[in-house]
C-alpha cells in the first residue's frame, strides 16, 4: 500500500509536466480518417477544415504543417482550382520548407488547361 502512496503522486506530477501540443489540430486526425473512410463526407471534412483554419488565423495562431495543403487538395479534388491555389499558397507562406513543392503545385494549377464546358 505504501508503494502506491509513493507512486501515485510521482505519476501525477509527471503527467502535469507533459508537453502541450505546439498546434491546435482541431480534430484533424479524426476528420481525415472519417473523410477517407466515408468519401461521401468529404464535403463536411472540407468545410470543417476550412473553418478551423480560419479560426486559427483569426486568433493569430499558426496553421499546423500540412493542414492547408490538405484542404487545398480537397478543393482540387472538388474542382475548385482557385481555392486550391489559395490554400497551397498559405501552406507555402506558412512553412518555408514546403516552398518548392507548393510553388510547383501552384504553377501546375496556373498552367493547366481550363476544363471546357460540357
Amino acid at each position: 500500500m505504501s508503494r502506491w502512496i509513493t507512486i501515485i503522486p510521482i505519476a501525477m506530477s509527471l503527467a502535469a509536466c507533459a508537453p502541450k501540443s505546439l498546434y491546435q489540430w482541431g480534430g484533424y486526425e479524426d476528420m481525415l480518417y472519417r473523410g477517407y473512410k466515408e468519401p461521401e463526407k468529404m464535403e463536411v471534412m472540407r468545410t470543417d477544415l476550412e473553418s478551423h483554419i480560419l479560426k486559427l488565423q483569426k486568433l493569430g495562431q499558426k496553421v499546423p504543417p500540412g493542414m492547408a495543403s490538405e484542404l487545398a487538395t480537397l478543393y482540387l479534388q472538388a474542382g475548385n482550382r482557385a481555392k486550391a491555389a489559395t490554400y497551397y499558397a498559405l501552406e507555402r507562406d506558412t512553412w518555408p520548407e514546403s516552398r518548392g513543392l507548393m510553388s510547383a503545385l501552384i504553377k501546375n494549377l496556373e498552367n493547366a488547361p481550363k476544363e471546357s464546358a460540357r
